[in-house]
């Protein structure tokens, strides 16, 4: 119970961090040993502060499950490649905006968070991006793609077209299940794309002219949509036939 209470009240002072690393190893240098995981996932933490920087050296750091509402003390762990911020109060992402900021993150979660906005997202190494379950709607004036992103997931936003997710050159992977979207129009730039999930939007037909080019495409999930007849799906194959190997169109 002591533990227990303990937790209820961690607050980030100089040593509360170290207990929370792991996976002590030798850095890429050879010159020295260091830690590169932290886990302090649902510790009820609140604010970050100066005392993370305990964690600099860290390539994984896991802070799901607390309360934080400004992450932007992480900007001093230079070496993360694996940042999880799921289920936070996460208001502000302009640290993740900036040119001289994890230069080397490759995974984003920002799921079930706060921020109300599609952030011009910088990170110039980024593969993985979740900002599933925040309502968002607005998209930010600097935002026009992303060179290295190949998964992203945005579950259960309120997103109306595609246009936010074109010119991403290497995705591969695009999850918009339960947005508002309602048509399949103005997705351009996705030349590696191969799943496009799309699943509970609001598609009432497939446009016979405007569709984007999707090369690579393999797997449409059109699920519970409003897309009311087999025309409109020959649409659909005339244009993505030479590629698709799946298409579901369950509950249309």
């Amino acid at each position: 119970m002591a533990e227990q209470a303990a937790v209820e009240k961690l607050q980030l002072k100089p040593g509360v961090v170290a207990p929370f690393l792991s996976n002590f190893t030798q850095s890429t240098d050879g010159e020295s040993f260091l830690f590169t995981h932290l886990d302090m996932s649902a510790k009820n933490i609140e604010q970050l502060n100066k005392a993370i920087e305990e964690a600099k050296e860290v390539y994984n750091c896991n802070l799901s499950g607390n309360n934080i509402g400004d992450p932007s003390a992480l900007k001093e762990l230079q070496n993360l490649i694996h940042l999880d911020l799921a289920r936070n109060k996460i208001k502000n992402v302009t640290v993740f905006t900036l040119d001289e900021a994890f230069l080397n993150l490759k995974y984003l979660d920002l799921s079930n968070n706060k921020f109300t906005e599609l952030a011009a997202f910088k990170l110039p190494k980024l593969e993985y991006l979740d900002i599933s379950y925040n309502k968002l709607e607005k998209i930010n004036e600097g935002w026009a793609g992303h060179p290295t992103l190949r998964i992203v997931k945005s579950i259960d936003n309120k997103f109306k077209s595609l246009a936010p997710f074109k010119n991403m050159p290497k995705l591969e992977s695009l999850y918009l299940a339960n947005n508002s979207v309602s048509t399949l129009t103005g997705c351009e730039g996705l030349t590696s794309l191969k799943f496009l999930h799309l699943r509970r939007n609001k598609i009432e037909k497939i446009e016979e002219e405007g569709l984007p080019e999707l090369p690579a495409l393999e797997y449409l999930n059109l699920r519970s949509n409003k897309i009311p007849d087999l025309e409109n799906m020959l649409r659909l194959f005339s244009t993505y036939g030479a590629t698709l190997k799946d298409l579901n169109v369950i509950n249309c």
